[in-house]
C-alpha cells in the first residue's frame, strides 16, 4: 500500500509540546538529550518503549504522530488522536512496529528539528528487504543501549493476553485495577521471569535499567519449544477478533493481516516473514534469512487449521494473508484475518477474496 509523504513541521518540539514527554525536546534541551542519547553511538540496542513504531522516515512523520515518538509512549493516545480521519491510520508512515526489549542493530544516525533518530533493523522479523531484520528509523528516545534484566532462577515467558499490564511493585499490581496504573505491554513480548514467594498470582521481571516489574501469572507463559499444532495457531488468533486494524501494526493494540499472522507464529515459537507475499514465498522454498521454510498448498480442499492462506492478483502479487480456521457449519472454508483500515478483525468466508495459495508452516 503506498505511504503519504506528508514532511514533519520544522517545529517538531512545539508539536510535541501537546504531550507530555519523558525527554522534552525544547530548543534549549534538545542538544543536551542528544548528549545524553540512550543509544548513540551502540550499534546493538533495545526497545525501551512498549511498542516502537520503526517509521519509513523522519521527514514522512506527521504532527498527529507526536504520541507515537515519546518515551513513555502513548500508543492508545496515538490511535485517539487519528480517530477522527480514518485517512490518518490507513496513511501511516511506516510499515512495522517493534516490542519492549526487542534487538535492534543501528545502522545509521540523524538529527531532524532537535530530535536524534537512528535508523535500525528490528531482528526476529524476516524479510527479503534486508537480511539482517525490517529497516525503518525510531527516535533515538525510545532506544536504550540496556537489556532486561535476567534474574537467577527465572524462565523466558511471553505475554499471553492481548496486553498486559506491568506494575512497579507487588502491591500496585494487587491494589489496582487491571485497567489503571502500570504501563501496558503487547502480546509477544518476552520477559525473564521468576516466582514472588507468598504470591502465587504474581511473577516478577525486570525492566530494561534493571528495575522490578510485576505481573498477573496469567499473562505470560512459556513459549512452546515443540508440538505446536494448527489448533493452537487458530486459538492465538482467535484472542484478537474485534481487534481494530492498524496499518504497520505488530502488537496487541492494532494489527495489519501480516502483522497478526507474523506475531501469532512468533508467540508459538515460530519464526516467518514479516509481510504477506515473503509469508507465501516461503512456501516455495524462497523464505528470508532467519524465518521458517514452509510447505505450498494451492488448493483450499488442501488446507489445514493453521495455515496461512493467500490472496492476490497472482501468486506475484498477494496483497493480504489471513489464517485457516476450517470450516464452518454451512461447509464453507473459513479464516482469520485483519481486513483493513476501518475495520477489525474478524472469522470470514475464504471465497470472500482472491485466493492464490497458501503456507503450511507446521508439519503434520
Amino acid at each position: 500500500m503506498p505511504l503519504s509523504n506528508i514532511a514533519l513541521p520544522a517545529a517538531i518540539g512545539a508539536v510535541m509540546a501537546l504531550v507530555p514527554l519523558a525527554h522534552p525536546v525544547s530548543a534549549a534541551e534538545a542538544s543536551a538529550s542528544a548528549a545524553s542519547a540512550p543509544c548513540k553511538g551502540a550499534a546493538t540496542c533495545y526497545v525501551d518503549v512498549s511498542v516502537a513504531q520503526v517509521w519509513e522516515s523522519p521527514d514522512k512523520v506527521r504532527p498527529v504522530d507526536a504520541k507515537a515518538l515519546t518515551n513513555p509512549v502513548d500508543i492508545r493516545g496515538w490511535f485517539a488522536a487519528m480517530a477522527p480521519d480514518i485517512n490518518l491510520r490507513r496513511d501511516v508512515p511506516g510499515e512495522t512496529q517493534a516490542l519492549y526489549g526487542g534487538r535492534v542493530t543501528v545502522v545509521d544516525t540523524m538529527t531532524k528539528d532537535g530530535v536524534l533518530w537512528d535508523k535500525v533493523v528490528v531482528h526476529g522479523q524476516p524479510t527479503p528487504r534486508n537480511e539482517a531484520g525490517y529497516p525503518g528509523w525510531v527516535p533515538d528516545r525510545q532506544l536504550t543501549k540496556h537489556r532486561k534484566k535476567a534474574l537467577p532462577g527465572t524462565t523466558a515467558e511471553r505475554i499471553t493476553s492481548p496486553t498486559a499490564r506491568g506494575y512497579g511493585s507487588r502491591q500496585a499490581l494487587e491494589a489496582g485495577a487491571p485497567s489503571k496504573g502500570g504501563t501496558e505491554y503487547s502480546f509477544n513480548t518476552e520477559f525473564a521471569v521468576k516466582p514472588v514467594p507468598g504470591a502465587p498470582r504474581v511473577v516478577e521481571a525486570r525492566a530494561n535499567d534493571g528495575t522490578p516489574i510485576y505481573f498477573a501469572r496469567g499473562d505470560l507463559a512459556k513459549v512452546p519449544t515443540s508440538g505446536v499444532t494448527g489448533d493452537d495457531v487458530v486459538a492465538e488468533a482467535r484472542k484478537f477478533l474485534g481487534l481494530e486494524y492498524l496499518w504497520s501494526g505488530t502488537a496487541g493494540f492494532g494489527y495489519d493481516c501480516s502483522g497478526l499472522t507474523s506475531q501469532v507464529y512468533s508467540a508459538l515459537g515460530i519464526t516467518i516473514p514479516r509481510d504477506s507475499q515473503p509469508q507465501y514465498d516461503a512456501g516455495g522454498g524462497a523464505a528470508p534469512a532467519g524465518s521458517a521454510v514452509g510447505e505450498r498448498i494451492t488448493s483450499p480442499a488442501d488446507l489445514r487449521p493453521g495455515d496461512v492462506v493467500g490472496f492476490g492478483t497472482s501468486t506475484s502479487n498477494v496483497t493480504h494473508i489471513g489464517i485457516y480456521v476450517g470450516r464452518n457449519a454451512q461447509g464453507e472454508p473459513m479464516m482469520i484475518n485483519s481486513p483493513r483500515t476501518g475495520e477489525k478483525v474478524r472469522e470470514e468466508p475464504l471465497t470472500n477474496r482472491p485466493f492464490v495459495g497458501a503456507t503450511r508452516f507446521i508439519g503434520s
